[in-house]
Protein backbone atom coordinates (compact mmCIF):
# COMPACT_ATOMS: atom_id res chain seq x y z
CA UNK A 1 0.00 0.00 0.00
CA UNK A 2 1.41 3.41 -0.95
CA UNK A 3 1.56 6.32 1.44
CA UNK A 4 -1.10 8.14 -0.58
CA UNK A 5 -3.53 5.26 -0.12
CA UNK A 6 -3.15 5.17 3.66
CA UNK A 7 -6.01 6.57 5.73
CA UNK A 8 -5.25 9.88 7.40
CA UNK A 9 -5.89 11.02 10.96
CA UNK A 10 -6.51 14.76 11.25
CA UNK A 11 -5.48 16.22 14.62
CA UNK A 12 -7.43 19.42 15.34
CA UNK A 13 -5.93 19.51 18.83
CA UNK A 14 -2.45 18.55 19.96
CA UNK A 15 -2.20 14.97 21.27
CA UNK A 16 -0.10 13.89 24.20
CA UNK A 17 3.41 13.76 22.78
CA UNK A 18 4.29 11.10 25.36
CA UNK A 19 1.59 8.79 24.02
CA UNK A 20 2.72 5.22 23.48
CA UNK A 21 0.13 4.61 20.77
CA UNK A 22 0.98 7.79 18.88
CA UNK A 23 4.58 6.64 18.48
CA UNK A 24 3.83 2.96 17.97
CA UNK A 25 4.62 1.15 14.74
CA UNK A 26 1.06 -0.18 14.61
CA UNK A 27 -0.35 3.35 14.47
CA UNK A 28 2.24 4.87 12.15
CA UNK A 29 2.21 1.99 9.71
CA UNK A 30 -1.55 2.34 9.29
CA UNK A 31 -2.05 6.10 9.19
CA UNK A 32 -0.76 9.31 7.74
CA UNK A 33 -1.35 12.35 9.94
CA UNK A 34 -2.31 15.97 9.44
CA UNK A 35 -2.41 18.74 12.03
CA UNK A 36 -4.57 21.85 12.13
CA UNK A 37 -5.39 23.62 15.37
CA UNK A 38 -8.82 25.17 14.90
CA UNK A 39 -8.97 28.93 15.42
CA UNK A 40 -11.73 29.98 13.02
CA UNK A 41 -14.33 28.36 10.81
CA UNK A 42 -12.92 30.00 7.71
CA UNK A 43 -9.34 28.82 8.29
CA UNK A 44 -10.56 25.28 8.98
CA UNK A 45 -12.60 25.14 5.78
CA UNK A 46 -9.66 26.56 3.85
CA UNK A 47 -7.39 23.88 5.36
CA UNK A 48 -9.83 21.16 4.29
CA UNK A 49 -9.89 22.58 0.77
CA UNK A 50 -6.10 22.51 0.62
CA UNK A 51 -6.10 18.84 1.67
CA UNK A 52 -9.01 17.50 -0.38
CA UNK A 53 -6.82 14.72 -1.69
CA UNK A 54 -6.08 13.37 1.79
CA UNK A 55 -7.97 10.24 2.75
CA UNK A 56 -9.16 11.56 6.12
CA UNK A 57 -10.92 8.74 7.99
CA UNK A 58 -10.58 10.02 11.56
CA UNK A 59 -10.46 13.34 13.40
CA UNK A 60 -8.80 13.61 16.80
CA UNK A 61 -10.53 16.41 18.72
CA UNK A 62 -8.69 16.22 22.03
CA UNK A 63 -10.37 18.39 24.64
CA UNK A 64 -11.38 21.56 22.76
CA UNK A 65 -12.45 19.76 19.56
CA UNK A 66 -14.70 22.15 17.59
CA UNK A 67 -15.72 24.41 20.50
CA UNK A 68 -13.42 27.26 19.34
CA UNK A 69 -15.69 27.67 16.29
CA UNK A 70 -18.98 27.03 18.09
CA UNK A 71 -19.15 23.28 17.44
CA UNK A 72 -19.55 20.93 14.50
CA UNK A 73 -22.92 21.56 12.90
CA UNK A 74 -24.82 20.21 9.90
CA UNK A 75 -23.68 23.08 7.68
CA UNK A 76 -19.99 22.37 8.27
CA UNK A 77 -20.48 18.62 7.96
CA UNK A 78 -22.25 19.21 4.65
CA UNK A 79 -19.59 21.48 3.20
CA UNK A 80 -18.20 20.23 -0.09
CA UNK A 81 -14.68 20.13 1.34
CA UNK A 82 -15.54 18.25 4.51
CA UNK A 83 -13.98 14.74 4.39
CA UNK A 84 -16.44 12.37 2.70
CA UNK A 85 -14.63 9.23 3.86
CA UNK A 86 -14.64 10.25 7.52
CA UNK A 87 -15.47 7.30 9.77
CA UNK A 88 -15.02 8.70 13.26
CA UNK A 89 -14.33 11.67 15.49
CA UNK A 90 -12.79 11.15 18.92
CA UNK A 91 -12.63 13.53 21.88
CA UNK A 92 -10.77 13.21 25.16
CA UNK A 93 -13.49 14.73 27.32
CA UNK A 94 -16.51 13.02 28.85
CA UNK A 95 -18.76 15.73 27.50
CA UNK A 96 -19.54 16.13 23.83
CA UNK A 97 -21.21 19.52 23.64
CA UNK A 98 -21.23 21.24 20.27
CA UNK A 99 -21.75 18.22 18.04
CA UNK A 100 -24.85 17.88 15.85
CA UNK A 101 -25.48 14.23 16.65
CA UNK A 102 -28.32 13.84 14.12
CA UNK A 103 -26.10 15.20 11.36
CA UNK A 104 -23.34 12.79 12.34
CA UNK A 105 -25.77 9.88 12.19
CA UNK A 106 -27.00 10.93 8.76
CA UNK A 107 -23.43 10.80 7.47
CA UNK A 108 -22.52 7.57 9.32
CA UNK A 109 -19.79 9.31 11.29
CA UNK A 110 -19.11 7.74 14.66
CA UNK A 111 -18.35 9.91 17.71
CA UNK A 112 -16.36 8.64 20.69
CA UNK A 113 -15.81 10.27 24.09
CA UNK A 114 -13.78 9.41 27.18
CA UNK A 115 -14.92 6.76 29.65
CA UNK A 116 -13.12 4.92 32.41
CA UNK A 117 -15.92 2.76 33.76
CA UNK A 118 -14.04 -0.28 32.53
CA UNK A 119 -10.98 -1.09 30.45
CA UNK A 120 -12.17 -1.07 26.82
CA UNK A 121 -9.26 -2.69 24.97
CA UNK A 122 -6.65 -5.23 26.06
CA UNK A 123 -4.01 -3.16 24.30
CA UNK A 124 -4.44 -0.32 26.83
CA UNK A 125 -1.95 -1.47 29.42
CA UNK A 126 -2.16 0.23 32.79
CA UNK A 127 -5.66 1.62 32.13
CA UNK A 128 -7.12 2.76 35.45
CA UNK A 129 -10.85 2.78 35.98
CA UNK A 130 -12.53 5.74 37.76
CA UNK A 131 -9.46 7.91 37.24
CA UNK A 132 -11.47 11.01 36.33
CA UNK A 133 -13.84 10.43 39.24
CA UNK A 134 -10.92 10.11 41.63
CA UNK A 135 -9.21 13.28 40.44
CA UNK A 136 -12.36 15.44 40.32
CA UNK A 137 -13.21 14.19 43.82
CA UNK A 138 -9.82 15.46 45.02
CA UNK A 139 -10.80 18.89 43.75
CA UNK A 140 -14.23 18.72 45.40
CA UNK A 141 -12.69 17.63 48.70
CA UNK A 142 -10.32 20.60 48.60
CA UNK A 143 -13.16 23.07 48.04
CA UNK A 144 -15.24 21.52 50.82
CA UNK A 145 -12.32 21.57 53.25
CA UNK A 146 -11.60 25.17 52.33
CA UNK A 147 -15.20 26.05 53.10
CA UNK A 148 -14.83 24.90 56.69
CA UNK A 149 -11.17 25.61 57.45
CA UNK A 150 -10.38 28.60 55.18
CA UNK A 151 -6.75 27.61 54.74
CA UNK A 152 -6.22 29.59 51.52
CA UNK A 153 -7.54 32.82 53.00
CA UNK A 154 -5.25 32.44 55.99
CA UNK A 155 -2.35 31.55 53.71
CA UNK A 156 -3.01 34.79 51.83
CA UNK A 157 -2.75 36.78 55.08
CA UNK A 158 0.35 34.84 56.15
CA UNK A 159 2.13 35.67 52.90
CA UNK A 160 1.13 39.32 53.21
CA UNK A 161 2.40 39.80 56.78
CA UNK A 162 5.06 37.12 57.26
CA UNK A 163 4.16 36.91 60.95
CA UNK A 164 1.78 34.25 62.27
CA UNK A 165 0.38 36.35 65.11
CA UNK A 166 -0.29 39.30 62.82
CA UNK A 167 -1.96 37.11 60.19
CA UNK A 168 -4.26 35.49 62.75
CA UNK A 169 -5.04 38.84 64.29
CA UNK A 170 -6.08 40.37 60.98
CA UNK A 171 -8.18 37.32 60.14
CA UNK A 172 -10.06 37.71 63.40
CA UNK A 173 -10.27 41.51 63.01
CA UNK A 174 -8.57 41.82 66.43
CA UNK A 175 -5.05 43.03 65.55
CA UNK A 176 -4.30 44.18 69.11
CA UNK A 177 -5.26 40.93 70.83
CA UNK A 178 -4.02 37.35 70.77
CA UNK A 179 -5.93 35.30 68.20
CA UNK A 180 -6.03 31.52 68.38
CA UNK A 181 -7.04 31.33 64.71
CA UNK A 182 -10.53 29.90 65.08
CA UNK A 183 -12.30 33.16 64.31
CA UNK A 184 -12.40 34.97 60.98
CA UNK A 185 -14.23 38.14 61.91
CA UNK A 186 -17.84 37.20 61.10
CA UNK A 187 -17.41 33.42 60.78
CA UNK A 188 -15.76 30.67 62.78
CA UNK A 189 -13.30 28.10 61.49
CA UNK A 190 -14.96 24.71 61.85
CA UNK A 191 -14.09 21.06 61.46
CA UNK A 192 -16.02 19.17 58.76
CA UNK A 193 -15.96 16.04 60.91
CA UNK A 194 -19.45 14.75 61.67
CA UNK A 195 -21.16 17.31 59.47
CA UNK A 196 -23.71 16.32 56.83
CA UNK A 197 -22.97 16.63 53.12
CA UNK A 198 -25.47 16.22 50.28
CA UNK A 199 -24.06 15.12 46.93
CA UNK A 200 -26.28 16.05 44.00
CA UNK A 201 -25.72 13.36 41.40
CA UNK A 202 -24.13 10.01 42.12
CA UNK A 203 -22.33 8.91 39.01
CA UNK A 204 -18.73 7.75 39.13
CA UNK A 205 -17.59 11.24 40.17
CA UNK A 206 -20.26 11.64 42.84
CA UNK A 207 -19.41 8.27 44.35
CA UNK A 208 -15.72 9.09 44.60
CA UNK A 209 -16.58 12.42 46.22
CA UNK A 210 -18.68 10.62 48.79
CA UNK A 211 -15.91 8.18 49.63
CA UNK A 212 -13.30 10.88 50.06
CA UNK A 213 -15.53 13.10 52.19
CA UNK A 214 -16.70 10.22 54.35
CA UNK A 215 -13.41 8.44 54.92
CA UNK A 216 -11.12 11.45 54.49
CA UNK A 217 -13.00 14.21 56.33
CA UNK A 218 -15.33 12.13 58.49
CA UNK A 219 -18.52 13.60 57.04
CA UNK A 220 -21.97 12.02 56.96
CA UNK A 221 -22.94 11.45 53.34
CA UNK A 222 -26.35 11.90 51.77
CA UNK A 223 -27.02 11.78 48.04
CA UNK A 224 -29.77 12.85 45.70
CA UNK A 225 -30.63 11.41 42.32
CA UNK A 226 -33.71 10.15 40.54
CA UNK A 227 -33.48 6.62 41.94
CA UNK A 228 -31.79 4.95 44.88
CA UNK A 229 -28.31 3.49 44.50
CA UNK A 230 -28.59 0.29 46.52
CA UNK A 231 -24.86 -0.34 46.62
CA UNK A 232 -24.06 3.13 47.96
CA UNK A 233 -26.72 2.86 50.63
CA UNK A 234 -25.82 -0.68 51.72
CA UNK A 235 -22.04 -0.52 51.46
CA UNK A 236 -21.42 2.92 52.92
CA UNK A 237 -24.60 3.80 54.79
CA UNK A 238 -25.33 6.83 52.62
CA UNK A 239 -28.85 8.20 52.85
CA UNK A 240 -30.91 8.62 49.68
CA UNK A 241 -33.12 11.62 48.84
CA UNK A 242 -35.08 11.63 45.61
CA UNK A 243 -34.15 14.46 43.26
CA UNK A 244 -37.56 16.10 42.99
CA UNK A 245 -39.69 18.66 44.80
CA UNK A 246 -39.57 16.63 48.00
CA UNK A 247 -35.89 17.50 48.39
CA UNK A 248 -36.55 21.13 49.30
CA UNK A 249 -37.92 20.38 52.77
CA UNK A 250 -34.77 18.39 53.62
CA UNK A 251 -32.15 20.95 52.60
CA UNK A 252 -31.95 22.75 55.96
CA UNK A 253 -30.01 19.86 57.55
CA UNK A 254 -26.95 19.97 55.30
CA UNK A 255 -23.72 21.76 56.12
CA UNK A 256 -22.30 21.13 52.64
CA UNK A 257 -23.81 20.51 49.22
CA UNK A 258 -21.63 19.30 46.34
CA UNK A 259 -22.96 19.51 42.80
CA UNK A 260 -21.83 16.63 40.59
CA UNK A 261 -24.66 16.79 38.06
CA UNK A 262 -24.36 16.89 34.26
CA UNK A 263 -25.81 19.67 32.14
CA UNK A 264 -29.41 18.89 31.25
CA UNK A 265 -32.73 20.64 30.88
CA UNK A 266 -33.78 19.27 34.26
CA UNK A 267 -30.66 20.45 36.08
CA UNK A 268 -30.31 23.95 34.62
CA UNK A 269 -30.70 26.58 37.38
CA UNK A 270 -31.55 23.87 39.90
CA UNK A 271 -29.83 25.90 42.60
CA UNK A 272 -31.63 29.22 42.58
CA UNK A 273 -33.30 31.55 45.09
CA UNK A 274 -35.99 28.98 45.84
CA UNK A 275 -33.48 26.20 46.47
CA UNK A 276 -31.28 28.42 48.65
CA UNK A 277 -34.24 29.64 50.68
CA UNK A 278 -34.66 26.11 52.07
CA UNK A 279 -30.97 25.81 53.04
CA UNK A 280 -29.33 26.86 56.28
CA UNK A 281 -27.45 29.43 54.21
CA UNK A 282 -25.04 31.04 56.71
CA UNK A 283 -23.77 27.55 57.60
CA UNK A 284 -23.73 26.14 54.06
CA UNK A 285 -20.65 25.27 52.01
CA UNK A 286 -21.75 25.03 48.36
CA UNK A 287 -19.38 23.42 45.85
CA UNK A 288 -19.91 22.93 42.11
CA UNK A 289 -17.75 20.48 40.15
CA UNK A 290 -20.57 19.46 37.78
CA UNK A 291 -21.69 22.01 35.23
CA UNK A 292 -21.80 25.77 35.56
CA UNK A 293 -25.45 26.27 34.64
CA UNK A 294 -26.72 24.03 37.44
CA UNK A 295 -26.31 27.17 39.54
CA UNK A 296 -28.35 30.27 38.82
CA UNK A 297 -25.17 32.26 39.24
CA UNK A 298 -26.74 35.64 39.96
CA UNK A 299 -28.89 34.15 42.73
CA UNK A 300 -25.92 32.39 44.31
CA UNK A 301 -23.69 35.46 44.17
CA UNK A 302 -26.49 37.55 45.66
CA UNK A 303 -26.78 35.10 48.56
CA UNK A 304 -23.03 35.31 49.04
CA UNK A 305 -23.14 39.12 49.20
CA UNK A 306 -25.96 39.06 51.75
CA UNK A 307 -24.11 36.66 54.04
CA UNK A 308 -26.63 33.92 53.28
CA UNK A 309 -23.91 31.49 52.24
CA UNK A 310 -20.87 30.46 54.26
CA UNK A 311 -18.71 29.50 51.30
CA UNK A 312 -18.90 28.99 47.55
CA UNK A 313 -16.39 26.76 45.78
CA UNK A 314 -16.42 26.41 42.00
CA UNK A 315 -14.40 24.52 39.43
CA UNK A 316 -16.99 25.15 36.69
CA UNK A 317 -18.63 28.45 35.84
CA UNK A 318 -21.84 29.82 34.41
CA UNK A 319 -20.15 32.07 31.84
CA UNK A 320 -17.14 29.84 31.28
CA UNK A 321 -14.42 30.49 30.32
CA UNK A 322 -15.13 33.82 32.03
CA UNK A 323 -15.20 33.77 35.84
CA UNK A 324 -17.50 36.26 37.56
CA UNK A 325 -15.66 39.21 39.08
CA UNK A 326 -17.39 38.68 42.43
CA UNK A 327 -15.77 35.26 42.70
CA UNK A 328 -12.35 36.56 41.74
CA UNK A 329 -12.36 39.33 44.32
CA UNK A 330 -13.78 37.51 47.36
CA UNK A 331 -10.88 35.53 48.81
CA UNK A 332 -12.57 34.98 52.15
CA UNK A 333 -15.84 33.37 51.13
CA UNK A 334 -15.01 31.73 47.79
CA UNK A 335 -12.52 29.32 46.29
CA UNK A 336 -12.14 29.01 42.53
CA UNK A 337 -10.19 26.65 40.30
CA UNK A 338 -10.08 27.07 36.49
CA UNK A 339 -11.96 23.87 35.53
CA UNK A 340 -9.04 21.62 36.41
CA UNK A 341 -10.81 18.98 38.48
CA UNK A 342 -9.59 16.17 36.25
CA UNK A 343 -6.46 17.94 35.02
CA UNK A 344 -3.76 15.49 35.99
CA UNK A 345 -1.01 13.90 33.97
CA UNK A 346 -2.71 10.56 34.57
CA UNK A 347 -6.00 11.60 32.96
CA UNK A 348 -4.32 13.47 30.11
CA UNK A 349 -2.29 10.40 29.18
CA UNK A 350 -5.14 7.94 29.56
CA UNK A 351 -7.66 10.03 27.64
CA UNK A 352 -5.28 10.38 24.70
CA UNK A 353 -4.55 6.66 24.64
CA UNK A 354 -8.25 5.81 24.67
CA UNK A 355 -9.00 8.31 21.89
CA UNK A 356 -6.27 6.87 19.69
CA UNK A 357 -7.34 3.31 20.48
CA UNK A 358 -10.88 4.24 19.47
CA UNK A 359 -9.56 5.54 16.14
CA UNK A 360 -7.73 2.29 15.51
CA UNK A 361 -10.83 0.25 16.33
CA UNK A 362 -13.34 2.40 14.44
CA UNK A 363 -11.28 2.35 11.25
CA UNK A 364 -10.78 -1.41 11.39
CA UNK A 365 -13.83 -3.41 10.37
CA UNK A 366 -12.55 -6.49 12.18
CA UNK A 367 -12.20 -4.81 15.59
CA UNK A 368 -15.11 -4.31 17.97
CA UNK A 369 -15.34 -0.73 19.20
CA UNK A 370 -15.91 0.41 22.78
CA UNK A 371 -19.65 0.75 23.36
CA UNK A 372 -19.14 2.85 26.50
CA UNK A 373 -17.10 5.43 24.59
CA UNK A 374 -19.34 5.55 21.57
CA UNK A 375 -21.86 8.40 21.43
CA UNK A 376 -23.21 7.78 17.90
Amino acid sequence: MSNQAKPTVLFVAAPNEKSDILHSSSFNSRFDVLHHVITSRESFVRFLGEHRSANIEAIYGGYPAFLPIGGLDAELLGHEWFPRRLKCIVVCSRGHNGFDLDALRERNVQLYKYQDVKKPYDSLEGFRTSQVGNDVADCALWHVLEGFRKFSFQQHLSRRHGVTLTARGEAAATPDKFAFGHELDSIDVESPRGKSCLILGLGSIGKMIGLKLQYGLGMQIHYSKRSKDLDASRSHGWKFHKLDESLYAKLYQFHAIVVALPAAKETKHLIDNKFLSYCNGPELVLVNVGRGNVLQQDDVVDALKKGSLRHLGQDVFYREPVIDEELCSDEKHTTITPHIGSSTRDVFYQSCELALANIMAATDEETETDSLSRVV
